[in-house]
């Protein structure tokens, strides 16, 4: 697995962890795992297609409820941006910004979090 991703395990109650996400040998499954700082084997958690993740967003982009209610689908949805993103900005299809304010959580589920639908867009999307 080539690791994307490796970030601090906040879950991890007292125990120095890492996260890890990476893509397969097959360039096509995404892996997470939890590894603790030390040791050389990490723990498998899930592992996924990149294609059954990109028609997981679809169904939930069209509003698909049962699909709303897959296990583990935080995870799957975040590795997924996570690594995409990480291979365009390598291969230059991207350019990182620099964040210049706090990320403040909301997350446009609530009205007062929801912008303002532009000129050619319907309100109620």
């Amino acid at each position: 697995m080539a690791v994307m991703v490796d970030v601090r395990d906040l879950g991890s109650a007292g125990v120095s962890a890492r996260r890890v996400v990476g893509l397969m040998d097959d360039n096509a499954t995404i892996g997470v795992c939890a590894i603790r700082d030390g040791d050389r084997t990490a723990t498998a958690e899930l592992e996924f297609n990149l294609g059954e993740a990109a028609r997981l967003a679809e169904l939930i982009l069209s509003g698909d409820q049962r699909a709303k209610t897959t296990p583990g689908l935080a995870r799957i949805l975040s590795a997924s941006v996570a690594v995409l993103f990480r291979v365009s900005l390598a291969a230059g299809a991207l350019q990182q910004q620099l964040q210049t304010e706090d990320f403040d959580g909301r997350d446009g589920g609530h009205l007062d979090d929801q912008l303002e639908a532009g000129g050619d867009e319907d309100p109620g999307d």
